[in-house]
């Protein structure tokens, strides 16, 4: 499958789950100051977490366009060195606000991966916040995963937060074993070698914390996950990378005719460069432009680091201007209009 009809599969797995189909916010979160970009599905939905809204649906279903570039979560040191970090990507998601539970967003994941996009199941593993006894005892009643792929985790990898204060909770993620040997597979390993990809992570926000630290139950409990379509292309698409599935293929093969120079000679520049293009446009489209301080300091900083990156494929000056602004950067802007 595409990029197109992965996301539309999501979507529609989701909807015959009774969920509805809401909108993308914008990567500018314009009512939340503790935030520079949006950087999750769950960011908009805040305030009916906090129980400061009723919820217009209780259950939801969307591709959020998410910028981790600041703040809590960083990524932007690790893209282009590894196949599958992004300052910008697309985070499938469905919700529950004061619904379902932990029961059916585990029960309706392994649907989904198993049975809908026929994961294999000799690849997959869960891991559980190390004192979410209920997530583990679900896992093992209401799937047929193998007990030994059910791993507890500490705080740092299984309980998630939005930034320094607000909604949060337990998290059960979903990795996939990426590598050549199925028999070499270790528990240990998961959350610990590139050979383990995390695919999706289902969040119970149950939990607010507060500024000093502490944390305070919340009026109700909530279902949120995240699935980054990205890495879920690069795995049905049976690819090592995300660079090398359909969402990056059209950039690459333009950036290749552009600088006479070959992606298989220059995949860390490549990467770098297509995932700031993508980067950039989302922000600018949404109202972030390039300038000295907050949001736009942040964009500014991308913007030089493609610079840079460029300068490794030894474009001549006016060359490298002119298709830059002729050719990429419009093409992903015809993406998002479209």
């Amino acid at each position: 499958m595409n990029s197109k009809k992965i996301r539309q599969s999501f979507i529609k797995f989701f909807e015959n789950k009774k969920h509805h189909k809401v909108a993308s916010a914008p990567v500018l979160p314009y009512d939340d100051k503790s935030l520079l970009f949006t950087n999750a599905g769950m960011n908009q939905f805040k305030s009916i977490f906090l129980d400061l809204e009723k919820p217009k649906y209780i259950r939801v279903v969307n591709s959020q366009k998410c910028i981790r570039v600041s703040g809590k979560h960083n990524d932007l040191e690790e893209v282009g060195r590894d196949g599958f970090h992004h300052t910008f990507f697309e985070m499938l998601g469905n919700w529950s606000f004061g619904d379902y539970y932990k029961k059916e967003a585990i029960q309706w994941a392994w649907e989904l991966f198993t049975e809908v996009w026929k994961l294999d199941k000799s690849r997959l593993w869960v891991t559980v916040f190390k004192d979410d006894d209920e997530a583990y005892n679900l896992w093992e009643k209401e799937t047929d995963i193998d007990k030994s792929r059910i791993i507890k985790c500490g705080k740092k990898d299984n309980f998630w937060e939005m930034a320094e204060t607000g909604p949060c909770g337990p998290c059960s993620e979903i990795h996939y074993y990426v590598g050549d040997d199925l028999e070499n597979q270790n528990a240990k390993h998961v959350n610990n070698s590139s050979d383990y990809w995390e695919l999706w992570n289902l969040v119970f926000i149950q939990n607010n914390r507060l500024k000093d630290g502490t944390l305070e139950d919340l009026p109700n409990k909530h279902v949120d996950t995240g699935a980054g379509l990205e890495r879920i292309c690069s795995v049905l698409q049976g690819k090592n990378s995300n660079y090398e599935t359909d969402l990056f293929s059209e950039t690459i093969s333009d950036l290749e005719k552009i600088s006479k120079t070959k992606y298989i000679d220059n995949e860390v520049t490549y990467n770098v460069i297509c995932d700031h293009i993508r980067m950039l446009s989302f922000a600018i489209a949404d109202g972030v432009l390039p300038s000295n301080e907050g949001r736009g300091y942040v964009v500014r900083r991308v913007l030089r680091r493609a610079s840079k990156f460029v300068m490794n494929l030894d474009f001549k000056r006016n060359q490298y201007y002119i298709n830059w602004s002729n050719q990429l950067f419009p093409q992903c802007l015809t993406l998002i209009l479209n």
